[in-house]
């Protein structure tokens, strides 16, 4: 029976070690759209897009008249003593019953809920570029962190090779030196340099672990779960034509930059809300109008302690149809002295609004730094690529060389050693100056406020 259920369960245990085991493949876009969908910046932005338009809808119905139905029910008994005819004792039980509608405008409001409004929808377009402007931070930063895992993989990659090459070689020295052809110290010395490229080796594979979930982290997916990333072509052309002028960059930018729109959306509901309380000093006229009705109906009645008739009473229904009386009137207000209220809020709001214009001329002079920054940063990557290549051509040549007059015998090992040395780090040099001029492109992008996604 045991034998049974093992043979049983195996199957199902290799199933659900399979499911496990699946590892999900993500590209840039894929990790770009997960950002975006748990990304906090940009679920509390879609919150405070949605709070705006809510303020919008409430502003607009400032401009609606309302429209408010009541209606009561009253029951009151007992006895009442009148003296005015002679003395009369009344006791008696009494329905009540009345209802109302009633409905106001606000004709002027001393420009008060124009001023709000406007203001609302300002603000809702604010918010809107602003949740615009955030996506674009997830994009580079992203993006940013997509490609170092990339330079870390190509990294990881030069030091695995350049561990074989070290590997191969001492095998070749081990061999030598046991038929006496080569001395042991260059064994020994062959030994501690693959040591050596066995630690870089090491390094860069934990760095790339650890951006992983570094990655993992702003994706906000569990580091444990099985992920790995696409590979990307790097894009290291210098693109002169689009990123080569650095004045046309800024003006790009100072009409592109959506938070530099939006610092001057927020300048404009500055505005309207100094509007908003300067009504304030103004009159507000308002239409009132309504429809009211209220009946009676007695269900007992004694005078002096002698029951009387309530047979012909009318009834409540037809009251409340009968005895019906509307009202409309105008009504207008204004404050000769609010206690300094209305003065000391425009204070206020002047004092916000030139808060706003401080933060709308910060916002400009920081993206016209950003881009300079950006565009220097970008020169500065050309020449590296130059240099870079220079320097790659250079050191496979001279490793060429030194290797085959090593192979020869007419070489000693330290110069051998130095010249793998060297062509690593030009390699290492090459795909690091390869992935930043990629990345420096994206970040002009990001400065200009074109969009790092294309």
């Amino acid at each position: 029976m045991k034998k049974i259920f093992v043979f049983c369960l195996a199957p199902l245990l290799l199933y659900c070690n399979s499911v496990y085991s699946q590892v999900r493949i993500l590209t840039l876009q894929d990790c770009l759209d997960i950002a975006y969908q748990r990304s906090t910046t940009v679920l509390k932005g879609n919150n405070n897009v949605a709070l705006a338009g809510a303020q919008v809808l409430g502003a607009y119905g400032q401009f609606l008249p309302d429209l408010a139905a009541g209606a009561g029910y009253n029951y009151d008994r007992g006895n009442n003593f009148y003296s005015s005819t002679g003395p009369t004792e009344v006791n008696v039980s009494r329905s009540a019953f009345n209802y109302q509608v009633v409905s106001t405008l606000n004709i002027f409001t001393g420009f008060y809920n124009y001023a709000t409004w406007k203001a609302a929808k300002l603000n809702q377009q604010a918010s809107t570029l602003t949740l615009t402007r955030a996506k674009q931070q997830i994009e580079l930063d992203v993006t940013q962190t997509y490609l170092q895992l990339i330079l870390d993989r190509k990294i990881a990659l030069l030091d695995s090779s350049n561990l074989v090459t070290s590997e191969k070689r001492e095998e070749q020295l081990a061999m030598l030196t046991e038929v006496g052809r080569k001395a042991k110290t260059d064994l020994y010395q062959q030994q501690a340099q693959t040591s050596s490229d066995k630690l870089l080796l090491i390094n860069a594979q934990n760095k790339l672990r650890s951006d992983k979930i570094t990655l993992l982290q702003k994706l906000r997916i569990d580091s444990t779960d099985n992920y790995e990333f696409a590979d990307i072509g790097i894009d290291d052309k210098a693109a002169a034509d689009k990123y080569g002028d650095r004045d046309a960059l800024v003006a790009q930018a100072l009409q592109d930059r959506v938070d530099l729109r939006s610092a001057a959306l927020n300048t404009q509901v500055a505005d309207q809300n100094i509007t908003k309380y300067k009504s304030g000093y103004l009159p507000k006229v308002g239409l009132a109008a309504g429809l009211y009705n209220n009946g009676a109906y007695f269900n007992t009645l004694s005078v002096n302690g002698q029951s009387e008739s309530t047979a012909a009473q009318t009834p409540v229904f037809n009251q409340l149809g009968n005895q019906s009386y509307g009202l409309i009137g105008i009504n207008a207000s204004w404050y000769i002295f609010d206690k300094f209220y209305t003065k000391s809020n425009v204070q206020t709001a002047k004092i916000l609004a030139d808060n706003a214009r401080i933060d709308y001329q910060d916002t400009q002079i920081g993206i016209v730094a950003d881009v300079k920054r950006a565009h220097n940063d970008y020169i500065n990557a050309v020449q590296q690529m130059e240099t870079v290549n220079a320097g790659l051509t250079a050191a496979q040549q001279a490793y060429d060389a030194v290797n085959g007059r090593y192979q020869e015998g007419a070489s000693d090992f330290i110069t051998e050693a130095n010249a793998q040395q060297v062509l690593l780090q030009a390699a290492q040099n090459k795909v690091q100056a390869s992935v930043n001029m990629m990345l420096q492109k994206k970040v002009i992008d990001y400065y200009t406020g074109s969009g790092i996604v294309q």
